[in-house]
């Protein structure tokens, strides 16, 4: 039985360097406050919106999240502004559940009304709008890394990501494509499915606000803990690097 407790991601985002992050509560998530991390000046560089954790059984998604917080530079807060919410489903986190403590799928719900973290991420970005948007997932039925991408002038980089996260480890497997709901583009590569735009977060806020969306996927079953942050670092890294001046 896995044990994990929100407490201990709070506690890590409270001893953040207040030199370089504003946390906060933003709302309600099911018997837990959703918490964000501000970080840069508002109006100065690239506006980033980072997520982590909409499923609670993807811990390396809330890990590299915090992992980069601990590790931002002076360099990342002058070219960016960051807007990270490194665990959307608190509840579903400490029971290690896909689905919040509510038994429900926050990633199938956004436009659910009696959904409480849907409703708290329909608020936060609401108006808001968005260079590039990161959304960290896991999928334990996958044998390597893959991601999903959205560019409003199809200037993708998710082959370049793929190539530079064949360093760590493999990438998943055409046979575990979902025929009818995912778009392959190349190896390793999907294009975020319109039809998920009132289902799914990443479409969701993709459609309604950001100009890139980004959302990698780690192997929860074969690859360990590090590895699969690791590789969301990696992705988070090359995708910044291109757009830092």
């Amino acid at each position: 039985m896995v044990h994990r407790q929100v407490a201990d991601v709070v506690s890590r985002i409270e001893k953040l360097d207040s030199n370089f992050h504003q946390p906060a509560t933003i709302g309600e998530a099911t018997g837990h406050p959703m918490w964000s991390v501000q970080m840069g000046e508002p109006g100065v560089g690239r506006r980033v919106l980072m997520t982590g954790g909409v499923h609670g059984d993807e811990p390396a998604s809330v890990e590299a999240v915090l992992q980069f917080l601990e590790g931002v530079t002076a360099e990342d807060v002058r070219h960016f502004h960051f807007d990270v919410i490194p665990c959307v489903n608190p509840s579903g986190y400490e029971r290690n559940t896909r689905e919040n403590a509510a038994g429900i799928d926050i990633n199938r719900s956004m436009s659910d009304d009696d959904v409480i973290e849907s409703v708290t991420l329909r608020k936060h970005i609401a108006g808001q709008h968005y260079d590039l948007f990161f959304d960290l997932h896991e999928d334990y039925e996958a044998t390597g890394f893959y991601m999903y991408e959205a560019e409003r002038q199809e200037k993708l980089l998710g082959p370049q990501v793929v190539e530079a996260v064949k360093q760590i480890g493999d990438i998943d497997s055409d046979e575990n494509t979902d025929e009818g709901l995912d778009m392959p583009l190349s190896e390793g590569l999907f294009r975020i499915n319109p039809a998920w735009r009132s289902m799914g977060w990443s479409a969701y806020a993709y459609f309604e606000g950001a100009e890139h969306a980004v959302l990698p996927e780690t192997p929860s079953t074969p690859w360990p803990l590090q590895k699969r942050v690791d590789a969301h670092l990696r992705v988070l890294r090359l995708v910044l690097d291109h757009y830092t001046p």
